[in-house]
């Protein structure tokens, strides 16, 4: 099993990089630095101050998920930690994917509606992958 969580977080952490990196592509597609031009200049720096850090915690998990991944599968206190609070940080995000977007944005048309689906079994899988460490990590899995 450590072998395919192994693996497992080791492709986590690739999509994760790759979901860093997107979000160059995806703020062009949304028009970020025009709507962001719109807001008082307070918030226009909120805004990107946040990105930037969206895409700082993005980096930093992928660190230890592609260059160590035992830490989340040896057993020790600082690894269930980090296992379960990037579970409950995925679970979160999955939990607003469905229930603080709101639905117009995605029923009925087909491209966003696509997306939502597949980031929906993206952070269940992220966040059950990070749950199975955080068992492994409190003995429940070996």
């Amino acid at each position: 099993m450590i072998e395919i969580l192994t693996l497992l977080l080791r492709i986590a952490g690739t999509g994760m990089a790759l979901l860093a990196v997107l979000h160059i592509p995806i703020g062009k597609r949304l028009q970020w630095r025009d709507e962001a031009k719109r807001l008082s200049p307070v918030n226009e720096a909120v805004f990107h101050v946040h990105t930037f850090f969206i895409c700082l915690v993005l980096v930093m998990m992928v660190l230890p998920c592609l260059l160590d991944p035992a830490i989340f599968l040896v057993p020790s206190r600082a690894g269930a930690w980090i296992s379960w609070s990037f579970s409950a940080f995925w679970a979160v995000r999955l939990y607003f994917q469905w229930f603080v977007y709101r639905g117009d944005l995605w029923r009925g048309k087909p491209m966003e509606t696509a997306v939502h689906w597949c980031f929906t079994c993206i952070w269940l899988a992220l966040a059950a992958l990070f749950a199975t460490c955080g068992a492994v990590q409190a003995g429940w899995l070996d």
